[in-house]
């Protein structure tokens, strides 16, 4: 994930390891010398002390000495930077989004509820469950998330129509003030063409739909090679930011679609279409 606190936190391990460079080199001696499930993974962790005193866990590369290990994350922070910047030139703060547009989802369904753990969530926005986890971490990396403890929700702050309690054992997320301000850009004019420059497919979709009419989930996948799942959570988020909105009719005109001509077309999905904003905004953009 790329992201200015996956940045920080790859320099931060980096100083910590030069700082501590004596300390962790006699570690890595070590673990070469002794046996252990650390040689299956080929790195063994550490918790350091970083230069302002904070704890941080370190994972180590058996082969590499410890100025090498730092040098590689200086590397690495270096180019997810540039990466970074490149994105955001483009994108702005939707730079720090993960590439799933899922999360786009999470963020807006957590806006909803203020505290959801990741079953829960993939079961309210029909997803995976490890896909969702995944997305969580990403969005809490890159700061849009954040992690509260169960005991410290109330029951009339988590505004889940089929919780009864909160659980204790559950990892429970809500929007962090980053979060906040994402979903409030994303309500204007110029978040909305962030989020169309920061992904491809869900240009590819307005652009179909602008240029050719209504047109629904199923076919869309077909048409774009895009697997069915991912259309229909494009589709949902495209309709959060305001992109698109469903097509309002039982019956569609020729005129109306150029995907699949016809003189009419009685409404057997949901079909969907750009807002005006949309189609002004890909006017621009070309």
């Amino acid at each position: 994930m790329v992201s200015r606190s996956a940045v920080e936190r790859l320099r931060t391990e980096a100083d910590t390891i030069l700082t501590r460079i004596d300390e962790v080199q006699a570690q890595l001696e070590r673990a070469r010398n002794s046996e252990g499930d650390h040689w299956e993974a080929g790195e063994i962790e550490l918790t350091l002390e970083t230069p302002e005193g904070e704890p941080i866990d370190v994972t180590l590369d058996l082969e590499a000495d410890a100025a090498e290990s730092a040098g590689r994350r200086y590397d690495r922070a270096k180019a997810m930077e540039e990466t970074l910047e490149t994105r955001e030139a483009v994108a702005g703060p939707v730079a720090e989004v993960p590439d799933d547009v899922v999360g786009i989802r999470v963020l807006y369904h957590l806006k909803t509820v203020e505290g959801d753990y990741p079953r829960s969530i993939a079961r309210n926005l029909d997803a995976d469950r490890q896909r969702i986890v995944d997305v969580c971490d990403a969005l809490e990396r890159a700061g849009l998330l954040e992690r509260i403890e169960a005991g410290m929700l109330k029951r009339r702050k988590v505004k889940l129509k089929r919780s009864l309690e909160t659980h204790q054992h559950h990892t429970y997320y809500r929007l962090s003030r980053d979060g906040d301000h994402l979903l409030r850009h994303l309500d204007d004019r110029a978040g909305k063409r962030n989020f169309l420059r920061r992904f491809e497919r869900v240009r590819r979709i307005a652009r179909r739909l602008s240029d050719g009419g209504p047109d629904y989930p199923r076919m869309t996948a077909e048409d774009l090679e895009i697997p069915l799942q991912d259309v229909r959570h494009l589709y949902a988020a495209m309709g959060l930011v305001g992109l698109v909105t469903t097509y309002d009719g039982s019956t569609i005109k020729g005129e109306e679609r150029k995907l699949k001509p016809k003189d009419e077309t009685h409404r057997k999905h949901t079909y969907y279409v750009t807002t005006d904003v949309t189609d002004r905004l890909l006017r621009e953009m070309d």
